[in-house]
């Protein structure tokens, strides 16, 4: 019952920032080489499929990071092995991705652990190697109210390694899900999607959260109805990162 109250709220919430979403200004999508930064396998499409589009249809320079494999989505679920579940959200995400327009050498598969996401970590290096070599103008990192650990950190991480002159905005994912009402309205951006992207981010998504592991759960975890609500809409949030 508690649970179901929760749901609720959440649903209250949700609809209340979408309709003051409507009020905010418009992105101006990025010119110049991007690069999207998500913690785990279908962040980058759940926050930002439709961006992803709307940029390779303009013929940008773009680059996808995926900080882990996502391994521990079957965490207190089954004895399904994390190499298994790795190797199988590695593959979804290059599928995926591609299916979007991305080609294999624009996504870039880190090594750090699902659900210790760190700076003090040897991958950190390697990540500042790449973003050294790339030279983004604008990097898209999670939302500081994402409240999982996984995606605060790599928010911070990118923030510290990244060029000063380089512009950061950061896109939702699980904000949508969480009781964060201090959000910043005026650096606030929405993306409205065409209904052509709207259907491709919404196959996309479904391709991540749809295949099932051999304990009948979804690879990625099984993830709130609310929050798949939530994520699902036409449009897309942005913030100009402070």
């Amino acid at each position: 019952m508690i649970h179901r109250i929760k749901d609720i709220i959440r649903q209250i919430r949700i609809t209340l920032l979408h309709l003051i979403c409507g009020y905010m200004r418009v992105l101006s999508v990025p010119t110049g080489t991007t690069v999207f930064v998500a913690p785990h396998p279908d962040d980058e499409v759940i926050g930002c499929g439709g961006l992803i589009q709307r940029l390779l249809k303009q013929g940008g320079e773009l680059h996808i990071v995926i900080m882990t494999a996502g391994e521990g989505s079957h965490q207190n679920c089954c004895n399904t092995p994390k190499e298994q579940i790795k190797e199988v959200r590695r593959r979804l995400c290059t599928d995926i991705d591609t299916s979007l327009g991305l080609d294999g050498q624009q996504i870039h598969m880190f090594g750090y652990p699902d659900g210790g996401i760190q700076t003090e970590h040897e991958e950190t290096m390697r990540l500042q190697t790449l973003i050294n070599k790339i030279k983004p103008d604008v990097i898209f990192v999670p939302h500081w109210g994402e409240g999982w650990p996984d995606h605060v950190n790599t928010r911070q991480i990118i923030r510290n390694i990244a060029n000063h002159h380089t512009t950061i905005y950061e896109y939702c994912v699980w904000m949508w899900y969480y009781n964060v009402w201090r959000l910043d309205w005026r650096n606030a951006r929405i993306l409205s999607m065409t209904k052509e992207e709207h259907e491709k981010k919404l196959k996309a998504v479904d391709d991540y959260v749809t295949p099932q592991a051999p304990c009948g759960n979804p690879w990625s975890g099984v993830l709130p109805t609310v929050f798949l609500h939530a994520n699902k809409w036409n449009k897309e949030l942005y913030f100009v990162c402070q």
